[in-house]
């Protein structure tokens, strides 16, 4: 037990047995770990505020991607838009058109307004028009050309 009490009072007083005590217990080796893991941890600290930074400039980069994303989207619905009203205003022309030929040969003159339509129709549109006559013996309204029937 005396032991003992002498060896913590020398600790405690006497500098260069505390350092002795020190050496041999390996605590200059540990305080040299010590240092080396603060070094690691100031080089993580560092990679760790470079990697932030660059996360930054991506999220920046994303963000202006997006906008750029948007205007576009928003620039082609524009021209989705006016599209539509072009086509709209084609429909009318043709409505009006139609109307106008009707109107100019009258119900008497229904052939020539047939050939007006499927010439219409073929120039301006490419489409095939066939005259399809068939009686209507069974009073029916409505008959569905073979072309079109299901086998």
């Amino acid at each position: 037990m005396e032991v003992k009490r002498e060896i913590l009072r020398m600790l405690r007083e006497d500098e260069e047995f505390r350092y002795a005590v020190a050496g041999l217990i390996g605590l200059e080796e540990i305080l040299r770990r010590m240092d080396r893991h603060e070094e690691e941890i100031r080089g993580l600290r560092e990679e760790t505020r470079r990697i932030w930074k660059e996360i930054e400039r991506l999220r920046g980069d994303m963000l202006r991607g997006f906008e750029r994303h948007d205007k576009i989207m928003e620039e082609m619905r524009r021209e989705i838009e006016a599209l539509r009203r072009d086509m709209m205003e084609g429909f009318r022309r043709m409505d009006r058109r139609l109307d106008a030929l009707g109107t100019r040969w009258g119900l008497q003159t229904e052939e020539a307004f047939r050939e007006g339509l499927k010439g219409l129709l073929e120039e301006e549109l490419g489409l095939r028009v066939e005259r399809w006559v068939k009686e209507d013996e069974e009073g029916a309204y409505m008959v569905i050309p073979p072309s079109l029937r299901s086998t």
